[in-house]
This record gives structure tokens, C-alpha cells and sequence, in this order.
């Protein structure tokens, strides 16, 4: 039923504009496709410390993602590990979790930005909508 409702207000969203006579706007769409892999831990520690998340919480966040490496075999041997600075852990359940927390404070920060003016139509102003299949909040 939400994938309806995503699909319905896009449809809304582009009708309405169509309608009017400055066409002075713009839809950006963009696929998250393996958005859980260009998470910046960086970015992520900040951003939870943003929202109050320090201490002992923060540090096992920070456990989590201390030093992470991967390593690459090619032809049967194992090359040099390099090191991850981005993305989440695959298989952990805080992994949707921090995506969520992230993906939140920048969507945020684009509603805050006054230079995005976004779309009347009725009583609703549309700024930024979130839809993906995987997250809850849209």
C-alpha cells in the first residue's frame, strides 16, 4: 500500500507542476541502490553525537566500525587488505538502524535550506519526500 501512495504523490507532484506556467522547477530521483555501502563512518559518528548519541552508546558504534578492513582474492590469492571508510555492516541489525539516522539529519538538512523552496500544492508544501522499499519512515 505505501509503494501506491509513493507512486500517487509523484504523479500529484508532476501533474501539479505541468499545470503551471513557471516552469522554473525541479525533481531530483535518486536510486539509493547500495546506499547502506556510501555511509561515511565519519559523517556517521558525527551525526549521531549531533543527536545526543554519545558516551557509551557512541563508543560501541564506534567499536563497531573501529579500523575496518576488507581484502580482495584475485586468482586464488589473497591481495593486501585496504581500509573501509565507508559503508555499513552487512547482516547487522544496526546497520538499517544508523542508514536511517544518517539518510534523516541530511534529509533534514535540506528541508532547513531556504534556497529549496519546494511545491505548493493545496494546503501541503512538498520538499523532499524519502521512499524507499526497506525504510519505514517516508
Amino acid at each position: 500500500m505505501q509503494g501506491w501512495f509513493n507512486i500517487q504523490k509523484s504523479i500529484n507532484v508532476i501533474h501539479h507542476i505541468n499545470r503551471l506556467k513557471d516552469k522554473n522547477h525541479m525533481i531530483i530521483l535518486i536510486d539509493t541502490e547500495k546506499a547502506f555501502d556510501k555511509v561515511q563512518h565519519l559523517f556517521m559518528f558525527k551525526t549521531l553525537e549531533k543527536l545526543g548519541i554519545t558516551g557509551t552508546y557512541l563508543n560501541i558504534v564506534k567499536a563497531i566500525y573501529a579500523k575496518p578492513q576488507a581484502s580482495i582474492i584475485l586468482n586464488g590469492e589473497k591481495l593486501k587488505a585496504f581500509p573501509l571508510k565507508s559503508g555499513t555492516r552487512q547482516e547487522c541489525p544496526l546497520s538499517p538502524l544508523l542508514f536511517n539516522i544518517v539518510l534523516e539529519i541530511l534529509a533534514k538538512e535540506i528541508r532547513q535550506m531556504k534556497e529549496i523552496k519546494g511545491i505548493k500544492i493545496g494546503k501541503e508544501k512538498l520538499k523532499l519526500s524519502l521512499f524507499a522499499g526497506d525504510m519505514s519512515d517516508t
